[in-house]
């Protein structure tokens, strides 16, 4: 890997981030927008998209355009892979957190969506810079060990059985937990089926650079996954806008998406074999401080906060206890 292929596939992550913020704002926009008529009123209560509310949803110009934003996104991911290892270009995606914020705010102060909206508080900023700080720190330390190895047919299909584990756990969560974790859940299923594409796709890359052929199962097999990981992904990350703001999505999206690719990647094709054993805990260290920042981001984000207040009205006013109704006339 030579010092300009890096620095294309930095340049490339770094728009591939801006390109993924602008897609989230407009499509919640649009899923918003969807969401607020009264014959989808099931997927406001059940956060799950029904076929009837994608088929309306499609009609809508701005939802194509963020499809088209988040397509050219991934388009960029993808090349950018092509030159340098998931270490490195992966975690830049974290970028688009801030930028996702900041693109949220112009949005809804220039359009008729910005309408209600809570003041920024700093646990906002808070989550964020925490995100921030613990992906960059983690891809930097990731990125002192960057040789790649073709992989063996074993641990591809163990990556793939846990995510697929993983990816079914955080539907449940993002069905049946908490309010303020659905839209997180939702998207942190995303995330980990685009962080094992990732590196799926960084383990053909390898391959095929070392003269492997594309008739190889440890090729083709995963290229039949990425064919499943990328709608699955896509679908997730829509119910993940029903319930969540547009930098919660992001957030969970790309600090999440990083980790697990890099992980994988690690596991895969020896990425982070030399690294020692005191730099993988301070990689763990770092995982969880941006864990927890977007944690954070989900809830105290004023959306979050707006919905909280919204539910513990309905409680109030059908509770069934004497003298309840009253409390709310």
């Amino acid at each position: 890997m030579d010092e300009l292929s890096l620095s294309v596939a930095v340049v490339l992550s770094v728009l591939a981030s801006c390109a993924f913020a602008g897609a989230a704002v407009l499509q919640h926009e649009a899923i918003g927008h969807q969401s607020r008529r009264s014959e989808h009123d099931q997927v406001r209560r059940t956060r799950l998209l029904s076929l009837g509310f994608l088929r309306d949803l499609v009609r809508r110009p701005l939802w194509w355009i963020g499809f088209g934003l988040s397509g050219l996104g991934a388009v960029l991911n993808l090349t950018a892979l092509s030159g340098a290892p998931v270490a490195v270009v992966q975690p830049i995606t974290v970028l688009s957190v801030p930028l996702a914020v900041l693109a949220s705010r112009w949005r809804a102060a220039h359009t008729k969506a910005g309408h209600a909206r809570t003041a920024s508080g700093p646990s906002l900023w808070i989550g964020v810079a925490a995100a921030m700080v613990g992906v960059t720190c983690f891809v930097a330390l990731a990125a002192r060990h960057t040789t790649s190895h073709p992989p063996s047919a074993l641990p591809i299909l163990v990556a793939g059985v846990a995510v697929a584990v993983a990816v079914v756990v955080l539907v449940l969560v993002g069905q049946r937990g908490p309010d303020w974790a659905h839209s997180l859940a939702w998207a942190g299923g995303a995330a980990t089926a685009y962080g094992l594409a990732a590196a799926y796709m960084k383990t053909i890359f390898t391959q095929l650079e070392h003269g492997i052929g594309l008739s190889a199962p440890t090729v083709w097999a995963p290229g039949l996954v990425l064919l499943l990981a990328y709608p699955v992904a896509a679908y997730m990350l829509q119910n993940a806008f029903v319930s969540g703001a547009p930098e919660v999505v992001v957030g969970g999206l790309t600090v999440i998406d990083p980790i697990v690719a890099v992980v994988i990647g690690a596991w895969l094709l020896g990425e982070g074999s030399g690294l020692p054993a005191l730099v993988v805990a301070a990689m763990l260290a770092c995982a969880v401080v941006a864990v927890v920042g977007v944690v954070v981001l989900s809830r105290h984000h004023p959306d979050a906060q707006r919905a909280r207040a919204d539910h513990d009205v309905t409680d109030l006013r059908t509770d069934p206890r004497p003298g309840t109704e009253r409390m709310t006339q």
